[in-house]
């Protein structure tokens, strides 16, 4: 009898203790914490791991409630499809900017040997979302935006910076979550 007791123990601590991790994996509203997303993803591409590298890119994505819950059921659909293509590109444009790095690091002439890293930094101020072009069929307050520059930067020598990118986030549900491109919301035409 004591059998079902503790089965029904390890059952019940598994089903309540999976919302509690997803809970403590959340990522500061901070630099910091757009740091640490992010290098995760250029972890799994030093890797070589592929999947994780698309599922920790894909924790960059807005969850579809938010169209929802943010514009009207007409917009939400479209502004959802918009923004799927939009992350995509950024998606793309992420790995691309990551298998470069070899091959900028020969057009530099810097040693093959020498290691980098990405470092990250507000590149701004956050964003007012109030004076940004807002798009039709808006039913909630916009977050606010925040601009990051991406550097990929030689980690020892005199080399420093070898490139950097702008893109802009903002932060939902624990983590930061792709815009649009620079300063741009991913509702108005690229730059």
């Amino acid at each position: 009898m004591k059998r079902p007791l503790l089965l029904v123990g390890i059952l019940s601590m598994v089903m309540f203790t999976a919302p509690f991790s997803a809970s403590q994996s959340s990522i500061p509203n901070s630099p910091q914490g757009f740091q640490q997303q992010y290098h995760a993803v250029f972890e799994s591409f030093q890797a070589h791991n592929d999947s994780e590298l698309q599922s920790r890119v894909d924790t960059f994505a807005i969850p579809t409630h938010w169209f929802k819950e943010t514009f009207t059921p007409d917009r939400a659909s479209e502004l959802a499809a918009q923004y799927a293509k939009e992350f995509a590109e950024f998606k793309k444009r992420t790995a691309a900017n990551f298998a470069a790095i070899e091959p900028l690091k020969v057009r530099l002439n810097v040693d093959p040997a020498v290691p980098v890293d990405i470092h990250t930094r507000h590149w701004t101020v956050a964003e007012d979302t109030m004076s940004m072009q807002r798009p039709s069929g808006l039913q909630a307050p916009l977050p606010q935006a925040q601009k990051f520059a991406i550097d990929v930067v030689a980690t020892s020598g005199q080399y420093g910076r070898l490139t950097s990118s702008i893109e802009a986030f903002i932060f939902l549900d624990g983590a930061f979550r792709y815009f649009g491109r620079q300063g741009r919301p991913f509702w108005v035409g690229k730059p």
